[in-house]
């Protein structure tokens, strides 16, 4: 973290008739870590704004504002610490009239404070009912108010200080985002091409994807690293494979039902890492199968299953990999059965298709049997 230097009108010294005093013995630089600590405990990112029912305001009794107003030396220090300024969530009201100057100069000084540091921004909407009229009933879908508007213009004006980003929105933005230092995205599949982000290595696409997309080519999606998708059939899972071709692991929340059919005979040479729940329907372990039908993965090295390791469940998992061609060295169930409960009489075959079995990484010993 960078130090700052802080200079002060006047010098504390240590006196037990004043308490006050032990505030003013801590090292700017311990006072900062601590401040930074406490920023980055807080769920989802300090807010900037606070709402009411129907009013929004400057959200003071939260870090790293709430600093400000605890005496005249924590104020200095917190103005001072640009990296607990740049961790921030902005809620648009989702109103159609104008704010009042206040607000935007306010988000205006907020980023001010954060310096030059990348920023980490999540960015929600709708937060305040839209007031209607008798001329307009209702709110345009893809127009944002003019609240959000101005919200928004101030954002995509430090567009280019953007590190890691969360829209936490089903509403169409529509705006293009220029973010060449964004590393980490979260969004609706509907945004990422709104996105000139060349840096991009961690994308979470949040929402269902349409059933009948046809995916086309976004070149925001070459460098792509890590893919997390809430879900996904197994159709989209393998049209990942031919967007994403420098990805190296990809998670799925929820794997659902689809008609389609991939495209057989794919080949991933960068993955290495999968996460899937594996469903204890046997109808829908077929979108497990579809997944792995002639899939051709060489780097794919671990396995990860939100699942119990029970039989029907091992039955998939081993039919999937026999259908594959990949060298898998673990596969790891992600479950809330405790070890000792564990029947490895079901895991056993899965030794056949890996070489390691564990659940949440501690390794199980193969039987030896007489």
């Amino acid at each position: 973290m960078t130090a700052f230097e802080v200079s002060f009108a006047h010098s504390y010294e240590y006196s037990p008739d004043c308490p006050a005093a032990h505030i003013h013995m801590l090292p700017v630089e311990l006072l900062q870590h601590i401040f930074l600590l406490i920023v980055n405990d807080v769920p989802d990112c300090p807010g900037v704004f606070s709402y009411g029912d129907t009013t929004i305001s400057a959200n003071v009794g939260s870090p790293p504002l709430v600093f400000t107003r605890v005496c005249h030396f924590w104020r200095v220090i917190a103005h001072s610490t640009t990296a607990i300024w740049s961790c921030m969530q902005v809620s648009l009201p989702g109103r159609v009239e104008p704010l009042k100057p206040f607000l935007p100069s306010f988000l205006q000084s907020w980023l001010a404070r954060s310096g030059n540091q990348p920023l980490t921004l999540r960015i929600v909407s709708g937060q305040l009912p839209v007031r209607t009229t008798r001329r307009c009933t209702r709110q345009s879908y893809h127009k944002p108010s003019q609240a959000d508007s101005q919200l928004l213009e101030i954002l995509l004006s430090e567009s280019k200080r953007w590190g890691t980003v969360v829209l936490a929105s089903a509403d169409d933005l529509n705006h293009n985002f220029n973010t060449p230092q964004l590393r980490s995205l979260q969004c609706c599949w509907s945004e990422l091409s709104s996105f000139n982000a060349p840096n991009l290595t961690h994308l979470h696409i949040i929402y269902r994807w349409s059933l009948t997309m046809r995916f086309r080519h976004i070149p925001t999606c070459d460098n792509i690293r890590h893919l997390w998708v809430q879900n996904a059939s197994a159709r989209v899972i393998r049209s990942t494979f031919l967007m994403f071709p420098l990805m190296e692991s990809i998670k799925v929340d929820l794997i659902i039902s689809d008609i389609g059919h991939p495209h057989n005979s794919t080949t991933h040479s960068c993955l290495n890492s999968i996460t899937f729940p594996i469903p204890s329907d046997p109808f829908q372990q077929r979108e497990v199968l579809k997944i792995f039908d002639e899939l051709c993965l060489p780097m794919l090295r671990k396995l990860t299953f939100v699942a119990d390791p029970e039989e029907s469940e091992v039955s998939c998992i081993v039919a999937a990999l026999e259908i594959a061609s990949c060298n898998v060295r673990v596969i790891d169930f992600q479950t809330t059965t405790p070890l000792s409960e564990i029947d490895m009489d079901v895991i056993e075959p899965l030794f056949s298709v890996a070489r390691e079995v564990t659940i949440h990484g501690k390794a199980l010993c193969r039987l030896v049997r007489q």
